[in-house]
């Protein structure tokens, strides 16, 4: 195993708490900062309302990262007695054609290729799976979006 080092982690919100975590769990040293109680009443990462996800267009390296914090979610909801993470998948709309170069249409297309549940949706299907006001003004007849099942799908 490599070197060993002395870490500080400024921030103990979601992301430096998990940080901070992982860092210790590979051997390191870490101090973690925080101006206030953990959690802190006013951090962005207190509310339960966080979207984390792994469409990140044609990016496959973040698409890889969001598959291991995915499986180290997962990892924590069996371990700790309490789930702390529930996921209930991601729905994109765009007001433009998913075409070549788009983030949408490279988002699915990532998707696709490393093997995850995704679904192009025109405004008839959103309106068939979801009742939600007229969905010509997010979604026109010649528009789409793009929904992940990975949340309602994949096996716990």
């Amino acid at each position: 195993m490599g070197a060993k080092f002395s870490i500080v982690v400024v921030g103990a919100g979601v992301f430096g708490l998990s940080s901070a975590i992982e860092l210790a769990h590979r051997g390191h040293s870490v101090t973690l900062m925080d101006p206030g109680p953990i959690p802190h009443p006013r951090a962005a990462s207190t509310d339960i309302s966080k979207a984390v996800r792994m469409d990140y267009g044609s990016d496959e390296l973040y698409m890889s990262l969001m598959e291991e914090a995915f499986e180290v979610w997962d990892q924590w909801n069996r371990e700790w007695n309490a789930a702390l993470y529930h996921q209930d998948g991601f729905l994109v709309l765009s007001p433009a054609e998913m075409k070549p170069g788009s983030f949408e249409y490279e988002s699915f297309q990532m998707l696709q290729k490393r093997g995850h549940s995704a679904e192009r949706l025109n405004s008839k299907k959103l309106r068939s799976r979801w009742r939600f006001g007229a969905a010509e003004s997010f979604c026109p007849q010649s528009r789409y979006g793009l929904a992940s099942g990975d949340g309602c799908d994949r096996q716990r």
